[in-house]
């Protein structure tokens, strides 16, 4: 059995740690709310699974929410206890689906054409989504800084030195700060708080399970 690698922190990696936070961030903030999500323990575990994904595998490996699951909260606005019991459900599904072989078995019979076919019209959903409901909140300005961001991931895309994901966040702040100085950097938005244990009851489960669950089948295939 081979060693596993060292841990390195570099530029490199540091650039890498925010490769999906530009997916991440997003999807998990209008999750919470749609949903009605307590902030800090969604927050709490997803840094933590993120930190024990790479003390586990030691490699590159993005844990981010299902952008099929996000989107669906998103758009019709599911209720938090449904979305938790869907995560339970998933959680299980796969679990069973890899231990048996099913999953494998299951590829041979879901054509590549229905999962990108899935996949392409959630994505022009989010993207409906942004920009009736978010971008346009901020008037002209709104598109306006949605086009320099689009600009800036073309011009970024491939380059290594510079990620585009470091370059719109640093955008991103620095807009907050000279926007919103005050409240961005008040500490009476500042507190500490614990996660919270939500267990999902039955009928959260098998709603999760009809709503959510299900549409994430095929596209994990």
């Amino acid at each position: 059995m081979s060693a596993k690698p060292p841990l390195r922190f570099d530029r490199n990696e540091f650039a890498g740690a925010f490769g999906d936070i530009g997916t991440d961030l997003p999807l998990i903030v209008a999750m919470i709310l749609a949903a009605g999500l307590h902030t800090p323990s969604v927050l709490i575990v997803f840094g933590a699974l993120q930190v024990a994904s790479g003390l586990v595998y030691r490699m590159p490996m993005p844990v981010q929410p299902l952008k099929a699951m996000a989107t669906l909260v998103i758009a019709q606005k599911i209720a938090g206890p449904i979305v938790l019991g869907a995560g339970l459900a998933i959680g299980i599904v796969m679990l069973l689906l890899s231990l048996t072989g099913l999953l494998d078995r299951l590829t041979r019979f879901i054509p590549k054409a229905v999962i990108r076919g899935l996949q392409l019209g959630l994505g022009l959903t989010l993207c409906m989504l942004a920009i009736t409901k978010y971008i346009g909140t901020l008037g002209p300005a709104g598109y306006g800084i949605a086009a320099v961001a689009f600009l800036l991931v073309l011009l970024l895309i491939d380059r290594k030195r510079w990620p585009a994901s470091l370059v719109l966040i640093g955008c991103g702040v620095f807009y907050a700060i000279l926007l919103h100085g005050k409240q961005v950097l008040s500490l009476d938005i500042f507190s500490f708080d614990l996660p919270r244990l939500f267990v999902p009851s039955l009928e959260d489960v098998t709603k999760g399970f009809v709503l959510l669950a299900l549409p994430q089948i095929p596209l994990s295939l």
